[in-house]
């Protein structure tokens, strides 16, 4: 008989935004290509801009730019404008289609008794506009944007402010829970538990180095229990 796998006793629950808590993925899409199309460049739909969320918005405005005008020398003043554009449409779609993903708030009621924060490479204020109009933000007693402390995930920096804002000073009393291979690596990396989503923007391969990985965000109670004591 196989063993059980293990069950994780943990202090505080810390998690990414786009593609764990939420689906904003067309959302993303209809603000890059808005933008795009204001700099006379071709839309690049849905499942193209997917791909290229993760790393915060002047990465995804840059890998935009580059498949959209693949032959251009992108130069820092175009760039620039390029991610203000991206941001002002983002701003006026942020929650047009943008949804919690099934299952979501029940996680996020069942583990009620731990502090949990988001930790997040979008910008700090796009991540309260769109928790606050999802009635999401009052399960977090932190939000870590991608320009809330000086490094962005896959450093550590953002998961270690996570977990002071949880109050919590051992890494291992902690998960981190995300879509993509940014997310384990900085919960490794700053020393917590990890577990990655197939769910979300990424595909299961990707995220082999977790310590779990689950489908459905209700699996997070069979591999990790709230610990008070």
């Amino acid at each position: 008989m196989a063993d059980a796998p293990p069950v994780y006793a943990v202090r505080a629950l810390l998690f990414d935004l786009d593609g764990t808590l939420v689906d904003s993925r067309r959302d993303l899409a209809t603000a890059l290509d808005g933008m795009l199309q204001d700099l006379g460049l071709p839309a690049l739909g849905v499942e193209a801009v997917t791909r290229f969320v993760g790393d915060g918005a002047r990465r995804l405005v840059e890998r935009g730019l580059a498949v959209a005008c693949p032959n251009a020398v992108l130069e820092e003043a175009f760039i620039t404008e390029a991610l203000t554009r991206f941001k002002v449409h983002y701003a006026q779609c942020l929650l047009a289609t943008t949804q919690p993903y099934p299952n979501v708030v029940a996680t996020l009621e069942h583990f009620a008794a731990l502090p949990k924060a988001v930790v997040t490479n979008k910008p700090a204020a796009f991540s309260e506009a769109i928790l606050q109009g999802l009635g999401l933000r009052t399960y977090f007693v932190g939000v870590i944007g991608g320009d809330s402390v000086a490094e962005r995930k896959p450093h550590p920096a953002p998961v270690l402010a996570g977990l002071a804002a949880c109050g919590v000073s051992d890494p291992a009393d902690a998960v981190m829970i995300g879509d993509s291979p940014n997310d384990i690596r900085a919960g490794r990396a700053a020393g917590t538990r990890t577990c990655g989503v197939t769910y979300g923007f990424r595909v299961a391969h990707e995220l082999a180095e977790a310590d779990v990985i689950i489908d459905d965000p209700l699996q997070l109670r069979e591999s990790f229990r709230a610990c008070l004591a």
